[in-house]
């Protein structure tokens, strides 16, 4: 008979009876996002269950299917559980246990035996996801006095970024919540890439709103969220931009009394969008004339219009460009710095905005090494070096392998995926070719398996951080459990192997609580109580200054449809300082490839590749499969669930068949980073956009080949 005991342990209800615990964390899946509030309840200092921390700022106690499978996440059996030196040949997976004094010790005479014969910019730091660690790993490469710190920025968010700073001085935020009469969410899907924004969007459409989806799939916000859905063809959304724009300033709709005191470029952009005509976006986007003029009578006459552009358009070769393209109608209608329009923002602390200022960027850039040499793409993608303190990631593979215009002979990274990049096999192949590898990460990635020592790293549950959120709040969370096996969280491991490196950095050395408290000396709160409190606390902070109240950081000081950073460029590079429509489309044969491959995009139950070894959210999409419109395999014969091969120019790769019309005719959506079939794999190391360096996952072409069936 079941003691009731044994019905409250099974019920997993905390207790001292049941010596059951509820402590605070938060999920760092989807990083650097959300981090949602997670209640982890531990028993034995083992987690056995996990639910969303009601009332926190950005989940309210919901879990996502990520955030819900965080037990099997952090219990995979492929953890890295102690430091492993390299035994047999590069990708031969010949590892043999070494302490953690073993492998500083090598780490730190291997990096500084590079450093010695050939620079200290010979040595590539690196980092994937997460991103909470990286202003540490930055200030790591400059004090040993690389200038080559890469991260996955450089295929994701920066080049929206850059777009913003390009044309508004700053990064803008949409003011979803402030009613505007009309919402354009330009590519975005926030049910499924940003849920608390999705959130938002429901409720912005539950008060009334009126909601415009411009996305070439057919994504679950725009079902859900569209009162009217545009689908333009892929790479096209830049010539759409600015025949509406053409539309707008024809019709009188423009308003030209902001445009005079506050837009500078105004007469050669307004010459340039003269040329696009309705009958020439038709055919160059496959959007019925009607509905463009529809687009442009909403965004022109609503007396507040918000237009949205999704990170996702970055991912063309024609990426800055269309971006801009999309963003210049916001000024054009005067919709900017005031409620339901674009707001300006800033990054308080790794990527998250909360409304107020630390000391990260000088915490990184005190460090920053004098009279090094260019970071690597810096000479290719000149607008990028100018407005982003970081390498281009884009460029190593090419520079690694080439040694121009100076050899890159070492790696150390952290939570580094190849797969992130194009050709993603030749990243391998660069690291097989360099003296010395060393990678940080939690779980056995092929990356892991082309190191000379691997270092365990732990996940959000088993180490403290200060995260920041949006109206001014700060946490500062506790582990929940104590780090599995060996391992450590990355920031321990970059102190340690500052320390290895013999770094005169006292600062960085120190570890992390002293670093996160300079960084915060400024700001109003004592961390060690927001520790203390286990849940996050909000600060009272003067109100934040307007748009107009402050100088706009372009050259000119004003908002800048003709770019003037950009025309530095524009002889030495080829760079358009207007947002002219450029074709996206890789050179291959159309004929020969007849179909576009858009890859990047995001589903519910992944993050990149991070979860795919995860069980329970594996089996929501088991097998690496492409979506096809139900026209396209009707004629050419194929049913869902058959294999066929996505052929192109770069390679092929063999998946499964999924019939939808999430894609449209012609267009192939697939979802990106599975070791059996990686769709970066596919895309030629040269399919970048000139301005940013961003990869074109979004636009190549393509064929399918039904497999043949084997006897």
């Amino acid at each position: 008979m079941t003691s009731e005991l044994e019905r409250l342990c099974r019920a997993k209800i905390p207790g001292p009876e049941t010596g059951i615990e509820i402590r605070h964390t938060m999920c760092d899946i989807c990083t650097p996002g959300p981090q949602c509030g997670v209640d982890a309840y531990v028993k034995d200092g083992v987690v056995i269950k996990v639910e969303g921390t009601p009332g926190f700022p950005t989940n309210g106690g919901a879990l996502c299917t990520k955030g819900a499978a965080n037990r099997q996440y952090i219990y995979r059996p492929d953890r890295i559980q102690t430091p492993m030196r390299r035994v047999g040949k590069r990708g031969e997976d010949k590892f043999e246990p070494i302490s953690w004094d073993e492998a500083m010790a090598e780490i730190g005479a291997r990096l500084n035996g590079v450093k010695a014969q050939y620079g200290p910019e010979a040595v590539a730091f690196m980092t994937g996801y997460p991103k909470w660690y990286r202003p540490w790993l930055h200030r790591l490469a400059y004090s040993f006095g690389s200038p080559n710190y890469f991260t996955e920025s450089s295929t994701c968010h920066r080049a929206e970024v850059m777009s913003w700073q390009l044309t508004y001085g700053s990064e803008m935020r949409p003011d979803v919540l402030g009613m505007p009469d009309v919402l354009v969410g330009w590519g975005c899907n926030p049910l499924v890439s940003a849920y608390p924004m999705g959130r938002n969007y429901l409720k912005y459409r539950e008060q009334g709103g009126t909601t415009v989806i411009i996305d070439p799939r057919r994504t679950p916000t725009a079902v859900q969220c569209a009162d009217f859905y545009i689908r333009p063809r892929t790479g096209s959304d830049g010539y759409l931009a600015n025949t509406v724009a053409n539309l707008i300033i024809q019709n009188g709709w423009a308003d030209e009394a902001f445009i005079r005191d506050y837009v500078h470029g105004y007469d050669a952009y307004r010459e340039m969008v003269s040329a696009y005509t309705v009958d020439e976006a038709v055919r160059i986007t496959g959007v019925p004339a009607e509905d463009i003029l529809h687009l442009a009578r909403l965004i022109g006459t609503a007396k507040t219009a918000l237009v949205q552009p999704s990170n996702g358009l970055t991912h063309h070769i024609n990426g800055i460009p269309t971006h801009r393209a999309v963003i210049c109608l916001n000024a054009l209608t005067g919709n900017v710095g005031k409620p339901g329009t674009i707001l300006p923002t800033f990054e308080t602390a790794v990527d998250m905005a909360a409304g107020f200022h630390t000391r990260e960027e000088e915490f990184i850039q005190e460090r920053e090494p004098a009279n090094a040499k260019p970071r690597v793409g810096a000479q290719r993608f000149p607008v990028w070096a100018e407005l982003v303190p970081e390498a281009q990631s884009m460029d190593l593979i090419r520079q690694s392998l080439s040694g121009d215009p100076y050899p890159i002979r070492a790696m150390y990274a952290h939570g580094v995926n190849h797969r992130m990049y194009l050709e993603s096999g030749r990243l391998l192949d660069a690291a097989d070719a360099m003296d010395f590898v060393a990678a940080a990460d939690i779980f056995w990635t092929d990356f892991c398996r082309h190191a000379d020592i691997v270092l365990p790293a732990c996940t959000s549950f088993e180490r403290s951080e200060v995260k920041c959120y949006a109206g001014g709040l700060v946490n500062y969370t506790s582990p929940a459990i104590s780090p599995l096996y060996e391992s450590r969280d990355d920031v321990a491991i970059i102190a340690a192997t500052a320390e290895a490196l013999g770094l005169d950095d006292r600062l960085l050395r120190a570890g992390y609580d002293a670093c996160v408290k300079a960084m915060f000396r400024d700001v109003p709160v004592d961390l060690d109580q927001v520790k203390a409190a286990g849940s996050p606390q909000k600060l009272s902070l003067p109100k934040a200054p307007g748009y107009f109240d402050t100088p706009i950081h372009t050259p000119s000081g004003k908002i800048e449809l003709y770019s003037e950073t950009i025309a530095k460029y524009k002889d030495s590079h080829g760079l358009d300082p207007l947002p002219a429509y450029e074709a996206g489309y890789d050179p291959s044969d159309g004929t020969v490839y007849p179909m576009c491959l858009l890859t990047g995009g995001r589903i519910p139950n992944a993050v990149h590749s991070r979860l795919h070894d995860v069980p329970w959210l594996r089996s929501l999409r088991p097998d690496p499969a492409a979506d096809i419109n139900p026209e396209d395999a009707q004629r050419l014969g194929i049913r869902q669930g058959d294999d066929i091969d996505l052929v192109t120019e770069t390679g092929r790769i063999r998946v499964k068949a999924n019939l939808t019309a999430v894609s449209a005719p012609g267009e192939i959506n697939m979802y990106h980073g599975y070791r059996q079939a990686n769709a970066n794999d596919l895309i030629p190391l040269t399919h970048l956009d000139p301005y940013s360096g961003f990869p074109g996952f979004k636009q190549l072409r393509c064929r399918i080949e039904k497999a043949e069936v084997q006897p």
